[in-house]
């Protein structure tokens, strides 16, 4: 399903691999918080594998990371993205064999896919994004762990300050998490730990973790980046 979504200020958004195919897939962490057996099947929704970053003679799509930049000029640098080292992380996506599309419509909104499971590509094959949750269960805090590895070279996405996630009910994206105060704590290099996050109610979420949102989105080749997912909360 494609979404398109226009950022809303909202302090809230958020969302594991081996299991996309499979007719159910439980959270990958199963330790409560409160020291007890996670007994809840909440989390990461089975469906078909993500290549949305593969082309159609099988290589892999991987856009380069420049520097971050402020303005709507193209980044021309190579930083690794986001302060990870990464010598041959440079140059434009037109430089790439498969330069991804990277598009905004004239109203500012940006279509976007909801991954299956818990491991993809991001929106802009950039990065390769994979999370686990602790145990999910309605009312109660939930901490996502959020891995970030630069598809280009491997290395770690660090710095990304992924602290303003979106998350939504995928059938009505009025209804908001009532999160407040998310914090995103970077360890080790490029995984982060993102919390308190709280769903009210039962039902499958779209949590979209944005990162690197002081660059612009403008050049293809920054550091900004975004990927959703499917959640479910039983």
């Amino acid at each position: 399903m494609t979404w398109m979504r226009r950022r809303l200020g909202l302090s809230a958004l958020l969302v594991t691999a081996g299991c996309a195919l499979a007719p159910g897939c439980a959270t990958e962490s199963t330790d409560d918080p409160g020291g007890a057996t996670c007994t809840s099947e909440g989390g990461p929704v089975a469906g078909p594998a993500d290549d949305h970053c593969v082309a159609e003679d099988g290589d892999q799509i991987t856009q380069p990371i420049g520097l971050c930049t402020d303005g709507a000029a193209g980044a021309s640098g190579n930083d690794g993205g986001g302060g990870a080292a990464g010598s041959d992380a440079g140059g434009h996506g037109g430089e790439d064999e498969h330069e991804h599309e990277h598009e905004h419509d004239e109203g500012g909104e940006e279509p976007y896919e909801v991954r299956y499971g818990s491991r993809a590509a991001d929106d802009d094959c950039k990065y390769d994004a994979r999370f686990t949750n602790t145990c999910i269960v309605v009312g109660k805090p939930v901490t996502f762990s959020l891995s970030l590895r630069q598809r280009k070279t491997g290395n770690p996405g660090s710095g990304a300050h992924p602290n303003s996630p979106e998350i939504f009910l995928a059938d009505n994206p009025s209804h908001i998490s009532p999160s407040n105060s998310i914090k995103a704590t970077e360890s080790p290099l490029g995984t982060y730990q993102i919390g308190p996050i709280v769903f009210d109610v039962a039902g499958r979420w779209v949590v979209r973790f944005h990162y690197f949102e002081e660059c612009s989105d403008v050049p293809p080749d920054s550091p900004h980046g975004h990927v959703a997912f499917y959640v479910d909360v039983p």
